[in-house]
């Protein structure tokens, strides 16, 4: 799924940018063929899904390496923080466009 959404009508690939800026319309109109197709955000969940997965992951593992809990509690939430930046960066490659 990691790549950029294409139309569905002509395959035209949209660039990231045009992606970011089309996330925020519910219908789109292609550049190339000039149909009208919807902004499909399924894949959104599975990202976000990716996401919580991996920092919950890496959360356990800095616990169980840690002894002091307290001092822990500054990176976990530096690394879920840093999980929710990254997601949100992928978001633009997991988006389908739909007819």
């Amino acid at each position: 799924m990691f790549r950029l959404p294409v139309c569905p009508h002509c395959k035209t690939v949209y660039s990231y940018k045009e992606v970011k800026e089309n996330n925020k319309k519910k219908v789109i109109k292609c550049y190339h063929c000039k149909k009208e197709f919807r902004n499909g955000r399924s894949g959104i969940i599975l990202l976000a899904v990716i996401v919580c997965f991996v920092a919950a992951m890496i959360n356990v593992f800095l616990l169980n390496t840690t002894s002091d809990n307290f001092i822990s509690i500054i990176p976990i939430s530096v690394i879920s923080i840093i999980a929710v930046l990254i997601g949100m960066l992928l978001i633009p490659f997991f988006i389908r466009y739909k007819k």
